[in-house]
């Protein structure tokens, strides 16, 4: 029973650290490079990094989680709250890794395909985060408690919480890239809530197989 504990747990964190890593490309070769701030804690690093070049978004993200880690170990629980912990730590350890050693670049300078490809990247990492019950950290871990204590589903949750993040970035980098910031961020609280639906509708079926052929 312990070993299949253990195999569960290092399943989850395997899982938690695809996603970070799909986020994290996401934002170094998309966002990052175009000056989209799609919402979340990282867009509000980019927009911080603007003013303070000499702190990397990857910095910037680590240090606004810790601020809210003891939010989420309070209201969320442990599981959630160790859980992105790690995540966190990870995309700031991969984030830097991208920007300082792989010297991350813009794939595409096209707004509108930096947005769509970007945000199609984001949100699936997200989403394969958010199904275990985790989080890469930020203003998603204030989604997840608005989820938890209102009806507002997590999708709409991120939407909600974000629509600042956008703000903030359409005073920064112009109106113009604050219009591409609010499309990523209405994409992907709508791609979230999707891949959500779809790896729980596949893991219900899966529960559903299991407890027939324990019947037999």
């Amino acid at each position: 029973m312990e070993n299949n504990n253990l195999i569960n747990v290092i399943k989850e964190y395997a899982i938690i650290t695809l996603g970070v890593i799909i986020v994290s490309f996401g934002i170094q070769y998309f966002y990052a490079p175009n000056q989209i701030a799609g919402g979340g804690l990282s867009g509000m690093a980019l927009v911080i990094s603007h003013y303070i070049p000499s702190l990397s978004v990857g910095t910037i993200i680590f240090i606004g989680n810790i601020i809210l880690f003891t939010i989420s170990f309070i209201l969320v629980g442990g599981d959630f709250g160790f859980k992105t912990i790690y995540a966190s730590v990870m995309m700031s350890v991969v984030m830097d890794f991208m920007e300082k050693v792989l010297h991350s670049y813009a794939i595409t300078e096209n707004m509108l395909l930096a947005v769509v490809c970007g945000t199609m990247i984001c949100g699936t990492g997200l989403a394969i985060a958010f199904s275990i019950n985790a989080s890469t950290g930020g203003t998603d871990i204030l989604a997840k408690i608005l989820n938890k204590y209102s009806t507002f589903n997590i999708g709409i949750s991120l939407l909600l919480v974000d629509l600042f993040v956008v703000l903030c970035g359409g005073l920064t980098f112009g109106i113009g890239k604050g219009i591409y910031s609010l499309i990523a961020v209405i994409i992907n609280g709508v791609l979230i809530d999707s891949i959500i639906a779809k790896i729980e509708k596949k893991r219900d079926s899966k529960q559903e197989i299991f407890k027939v052929q324990n019947a037999q």
